[in-house]
C-alpha cells in the first residue's frame, strides 16, 4: 500500500467509505446510532479493492467513476450484512477486536441491522441504473443465503462430502468475491472473455480466503485473529482438513466425533497436525492461488493487475 498504486487504492476506499456513510444515513437517529458501530466491521474493505483493481487492471485509468464507487459499496454492504448476521448464528461477542452488533443490541437489532444494509446496497445498486449488475448481485446475494441454508442444514454432518463442502464455501464466501472481481471488469468496458477471467480469479481467491480461514479458526487465538477462534468446532461444522483427514484414514471417524461432541479445539488440533492434514489443506490454498494468478496473466501488464496477483499470493502465507 505503500506504492502509487497502493495510495491511489487507499484514497479510492476512502471515498468509497464516505459514499457507505452518507449512504446508510437515516432519518431516524436509532438507525444511524446503530450503524456507527458498523465502522468496526469494515477491516480492510478486500471487495470494494477487488472491484476498484479490478476496473483499473481493464481501464488503466485513475480517475475512478461515480458508478464504480457505488458498485465497490454495494458488495462491501452486501459483506457487512453476511457478517452481521453471521455473528448472530455463531453467537460471536467479538469481531475485530471489538464487540459485536448482537452483543450490544442483541439478536433482533442485529438481525433487523443486516436486512437494513442489505436493502441499502440494493438501492444503491438501482442508483448505477445497469441491469445486468442488479441480475448479478441478485443472483449472488440469492446464492450467499442459500450457502449458508445449506451450512446449517449439515452442522454436525461429520461425513459431509468433499464436494458438499466445496460447494457450500464458493456459495458462502467465494460467490461475492468472483462478483466483485467481474463488476470491475464490467463497468471497466472489458470483453466477455477478460470478465470472465476476472470471475474465475476471484472464484479461487474466494475459495482460498474461506479455507485459510477455517485454519485460522482451528490454528489461531482470539488476540491474533481478531475474533473468536473454535468457532467451526463449537457449532459442528466440517472443514477441509477434517474432511481430508477422514478421506485419508476412516478409522478415526469415532475419535472426531468425540472431539466435536464435547467441543475439544486442542484434540481435533493434534489430530489434524499430526495426520498432515493441515499440511495438506495449505497445499490447496498454493494450488487455488496459483489457478488465480495464471487466470489473470495477460491482466499483469499493468500495475492494478500486478497488485491482484499480490493480493492473491498473500493467501499463500502459513497461518
Amino acid at each position: 500500500m505503500t506504492t502509487e498504486t497502493g495510495t491511489w487504492l487507499s484514497d479510492e476506499l476512502g471515498s468509497v467509505g464516505l459514499l457507505l456513510e452518507n449512504h446508510l444515513k437515516n432519518k431516524h437517529e436509532a438507525v444511524n446510532e446503530v450503524c456507527q458501530y458498523l465502522s468496526g466491521y469494515r477491516g480492510k474493505m478486500l471487495r470494494p479493492s477487488l472491484v476498484l483493481l479490478s476496473w483499473r487492471s481493464v481501464q488503466n485509468k485513475c480517475d475512478v467513476p461515480r458508478d464504480v464507487h457505488r458498485a465497490a459499496g454495494v458488495v462491501e454492504l452486501i459483506h457487512l450484512a453476511t457478517l452481521v448476521h453471521d455473528d448472530v448464528l455463531d453467537e460471536a461477542d467479538i469481531r475485530r477486536g471489538g464487540q459485536t452488533i448482537n452483543s450490544l443490541w442483541g439478536n433482533e437489532g442485529a438481525v433487523m441491522l443486516g436486512d437494513y444494509l442489505l436493502s441499502s446496497a440494493f438501492h444503491l445498486c438501482s442508483t448505477i441504473r445497469n441491469p445486468d449488475l442488479n441480475i448479478l448481485l441478485g443472483e449472488v446475494t440469492n446464492t450467499l443465503c442459500a450457502g449458508e441454508l445449506v451450512q446449517l442444514y449439515h452442522r454436525n454432518d461429520v461425513e459431509l462430502e468433499l464436494s458438499d463442502y466445496y460447494q457450500i464455501i464458493h456459495d458462502k464466501t467465494a460467490s461475492l468475491i468472483s462478483a466483485a472481481c467481474k463488476i470491475g471488469g464490467i463497468l471497466g468496458d472489458a470483453d466477455k472473455k477478460t470478465v470472465g477471467d476476472l470471475g474465475v480469479f476471484g472464484k479461487s481467491i474466494g475459495t482460498a480466503f474461506q479455507i485459510k480461514d477455517d485454519l485460522i479458526d482451528i490454528l489461531s487465538d482470539v488476540d491474533s485473529a481478531g475474533k473468536p477462534t473454535g468457532k467451526d468446532v463449537a457449532k459442528g461444522k466440517m472443514t477441509l482438513p477434517a474432511i481430508l483427514m477422514l478421506k485419508d484414514d476412516p478409522n478415526c471417524l469415532q475419535q472426531l466425533q468425540k472431539a466435536l461432541e464435547n467441543d475439544d479445539l486442542s484434540y481435533l488440533k493434534k489430530m489434524l497436525i499430526e495426520s498432515l492434514s493441515i499440511a495438506k489443506a495449505e497445499d490447496v490454498i498454493c494450488g487455488l492461488v496459483d489457478s488465480a494468478v495464471n487466470s489473470i496473466d495477460h491482466l499483469q501488464k499493468n500495475s492494478c493487475g500486478k497488485l491482484l496477483v499480490q493480493l492473491a499470493k498473500q493467501l499463500s502465507e502459513p497461518v
